[in-house]
Protein backbone atom coordinates (compact mmCIF):
# COMPACT_ATOMS: atom_id res chain seq x y z
CA UNK A 1 0.00 0.00 0.00
CA UNK A 2 1.68 3.15 -1.08
CA UNK A 3 2.41 5.95 1.83
CA UNK A 4 0.40 8.94 1.86
CA UNK A 5 2.52 12.50 2.67
CA UNK A 6 2.89 13.53 5.83
CA UNK A 7 1.58 17.07 5.93
CA UNK A 8 -2.51 17.04 5.88
CA UNK A 9 -3.26 13.45 5.92
CA UNK A 10 -5.80 12.29 8.69
CA UNK A 11 -4.90 8.79 8.96
CA UNK A 12 -1.40 7.24 8.80
CA UNK A 13 1.96 7.66 7.23
CA UNK A 14 3.54 4.59 7.77
CA UNK A 15 2.05 0.75 9.02
CA UNK A 16 3.57 -1.28 10.93
CA UNK A 17 2.16 -4.89 12.08
CA UNK A 18 0.30 -3.42 14.92
CA UNK A 19 0.91 0.15 14.84
CA UNK A 20 1.54 3.12 12.60
CA UNK A 21 3.52 6.21 12.50
CA UNK A 22 2.15 9.87 11.50
CA UNK A 23 3.04 13.17 12.32
CA UNK A 24 2.81 14.57 16.10
CA UNK A 25 0.33 17.44 15.82
CA UNK A 26 -0.40 20.28 18.49
CA UNK A 27 -3.59 18.70 18.87
CA UNK A 28 -1.68 14.94 20.11
CA UNK A 29 -0.46 17.26 22.81
CA UNK A 30 -2.52 16.45 25.65
CA UNK A 31 -2.53 16.16 29.66
CA UNK A 32 -2.17 12.72 28.60
CA UNK A 33 1.42 13.52 26.47
CA UNK A 34 1.81 16.53 28.76
CA UNK A 35 1.78 13.48 31.86
CA UNK A 36 4.52 11.48 29.45
CA UNK A 37 7.22 14.33 29.20
CA UNK A 38 6.91 15.07 33.03
CA UNK A 39 7.11 11.77 34.23
CA UNK A 40 10.59 11.20 35.76
CA UNK A 41 10.34 7.27 34.70
CA UNK A 42 9.34 8.12 31.45
CA UNK A 43 12.31 10.83 30.75
CA UNK A 44 14.46 8.57 33.24
CA UNK A 45 16.76 8.79 30.05
CA UNK A 46 15.79 11.88 27.96
CA UNK A 47 17.33 15.36 28.47
CA UNK A 48 14.08 16.75 28.59
CA UNK A 49 13.91 15.63 32.10
CA UNK A 50 16.19 18.64 33.49
CA UNK A 51 13.66 20.96 32.12
CA UNK A 52 10.19 21.03 33.46
CA UNK A 53 7.93 20.79 30.00
CA UNK A 54 4.69 22.99 29.80
CA UNK A 55 1.55 22.09 27.63
CA UNK A 56 2.79 25.37 25.65
CA UNK A 57 6.38 24.36 25.11
CA UNK A 58 5.42 21.26 23.84
CA UNK A 59 3.08 22.50 21.61
CA UNK A 60 5.46 25.18 20.18
CA UNK A 61 8.08 22.03 20.08
CA UNK A 62 5.83 19.76 18.13
CA UNK A 63 4.41 22.77 15.71
CA UNK A 64 8.00 23.75 15.02
CA UNK A 65 8.69 19.94 13.57
CA UNK A 66 5.67 20.44 11.12
CA UNK A 67 7.28 20.15 7.05
CA UNK A 68 10.89 20.21 8.93
CA UNK A 69 12.56 17.94 6.21
CA UNK A 70 15.54 17.73 8.34
CA UNK A 71 13.65 16.34 11.24
CA UNK A 72 10.96 14.03 11.26
CA UNK A 73 8.55 13.68 14.03
CA UNK A 74 6.12 10.78 14.34
CA UNK A 75 3.49 9.51 16.68
CA UNK A 76 3.23 5.86 17.41
CA UNK A 77 -0.29 4.94 17.03
CA UNK A 78 -1.94 1.03 18.00
CA UNK A 79 -3.87 0.67 14.87
CA UNK A 80 -7.03 -1.25 16.87
CA UNK A 81 -7.40 1.30 19.64
CA UNK A 82 -5.71 4.42 17.30
CA UNK A 83 -4.17 5.15 20.70
CA UNK A 84 -1.13 7.55 20.42
CA UNK A 85 1.61 5.85 22.99
CA UNK A 86 4.71 7.59 22.28
CA UNK A 87 7.03 9.86 19.84
CA UNK A 88 9.84 8.37 17.02
CA UNK A 89 11.76 10.78 15.47
CA UNK A 90 14.40 10.60 12.27
CA UNK A 91 16.89 13.55 12.86
CA UNK A 92 18.86 15.41 12.39
CA UNK A 93 18.72 14.43 8.48
CA UNK A 94 22.46 14.82 6.83
CA UNK A 95 21.67 14.81 3.47
CA UNK A 96 24.87 15.59 1.75
CA UNK A 97 26.07 12.24 3.41
CA UNK A 98 22.83 10.35 3.80
CA UNK A 99 22.83 9.47 7.29
CA UNK A 100 20.22 10.26 9.88
CA UNK A 101 19.27 9.74 13.68
CA UNK A 102 16.92 7.87 15.67
CA UNK A 103 15.23 8.72 18.87
CA UNK A 104 12.07 7.68 20.76
CA UNK A 105 9.50 7.83 23.77
CA UNK A 106 7.57 5.29 24.40
CA UNK A 107 5.13 7.39 27.36
CA UNK A 108 2.32 4.37 27.94
CA UNK A 109 3.53 2.25 30.89
CA UNK A 110 1.19 -0.22 29.56
CA UNK A 111 3.22 -0.67 26.20
CA UNK A 112 6.98 -1.05 27.98
CA UNK A 113 8.42 -4.00 27.02
CA UNK A 114 5.78 -5.24 24.54
CA UNK A 115 7.97 -4.65 20.99
CA UNK A 116 6.38 -1.77 20.05
CA UNK A 117 10.04 0.26 19.91
CA UNK A 118 11.08 -2.54 17.72
CA UNK A 119 8.44 -2.39 15.36
CA UNK A 120 8.53 1.81 15.09
CA UNK A 121 12.48 1.65 14.90
CA UNK A 122 11.84 -0.89 11.90
CA UNK A 123 8.63 1.00 9.80
CA UNK A 124 11.16 3.96 10.11
CA UNK A 125 14.54 2.25 9.20
CA UNK A 126 12.51 0.90 5.90
CA UNK A 127 11.44 4.50 5.18
CA UNK A 128 14.47 5.95 5.75
CA UNK A 129 16.14 3.54 3.78
CA UNK A 130 13.98 2.81 1.14
CA UNK A 131 12.14 6.31 0.92
CA UNK A 132 14.49 8.37 1.47
CA UNK A 133 17.72 6.85 0.42
CA UNK A 134 19.93 7.24 3.53
CA UNK A 135 22.90 5.21 3.66
CA UNK A 136 23.37 5.29 7.20
CA UNK A 137 21.10 5.24 10.80
CA UNK A 138 22.13 5.90 14.17
CA UNK A 139 21.18 5.83 17.96
CA UNK A 140 22.66 6.55 21.16
CA UNK A 141 21.62 5.55 24.23
CA UNK A 142 22.33 5.95 27.73
CA UNK A 143 23.70 2.54 29.05
CA UNK A 144 21.75 1.82 31.53
CA UNK A 145 18.68 2.19 29.18
CA UNK A 146 18.82 -1.56 27.91
CA UNK A 147 15.39 -1.60 27.12
CA UNK A 148 16.39 1.05 24.56
CA UNK A 149 19.34 -0.80 23.40
CA UNK A 150 17.50 -3.97 22.79
CA UNK A 151 14.93 -2.45 20.96
CA UNK A 152 17.50 -1.06 18.16
CA UNK A 153 19.17 -3.96 18.31
CA UNK A 154 16.60 -6.14 17.38
CA UNK A 155 16.02 -3.93 14.66
CA UNK A 156 19.22 -4.74 13.25
CA UNK A 157 21.75 -1.95 14.95
CA UNK A 158 24.28 -2.68 16.35
CA UNK A 159 26.89 -1.25 19.42
CA UNK A 160 29.27 1.17 17.50
CA UNK A 161 31.26 2.33 20.45
CA UNK A 162 30.64 3.66 23.42
CA UNK A 163 31.74 7.71 25.15
CA UNK A 164 33.15 6.22 29.01
CA UNK A 165 31.38 8.81 31.42
CA UNK A 166 29.22 10.79 28.92
CA UNK A 167 26.08 11.72 30.79
CA UNK A 168 25.40 12.31 34.62
CA UNK A 169 22.25 9.80 35.45
CA UNK A 170 20.85 9.33 38.55
CA UNK A 171 23.72 10.79 40.87
CA UNK A 172 26.53 8.88 38.45
CA UNK A 173 28.23 9.46 35.05
CA UNK A 174 27.17 6.64 32.65
CA UNK A 175 28.26 5.91 28.98
CA UNK A 176 27.22 6.97 25.96
CA UNK A 177 25.95 3.30 23.74
CA UNK A 178 26.33 4.11 20.37
CA UNK A 179 24.19 2.31 17.86
CA UNK A 180 24.24 2.23 14.03
CA UNK A 181 22.75 0.06 10.69
CA UNK A 182 24.02 0.78 7.48
CA UNK A 183 21.86 0.18 4.48
CA UNK A 184 23.26 -2.77 2.32
CA UNK A 185 23.09 -2.01 -1.18
CA UNK A 186 24.60 1.35 -2.54
CA UNK A 187 22.45 4.97 -1.88
CA UNK A 188 21.78 6.48 -5.18
CA UNK A 189 23.34 10.10 -5.61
Amino acid sequence: MPHPAISGHPGYFLQGERLYLREVRPEDVTERYHRWMNDPDVTRFLECRFYPNSMEKLKEYVASRLGDRDNVLLAMVLQEEHRHIGNIKLGPIDWIHRTGDIGLLVGERDCWGQGYATEAIRVLTDYAFGTLNLMKLTAGAYDPNQGSIRAFQKAGFQIEGKRKRQYFCEGDYVDLVQMGLVRIGPASP
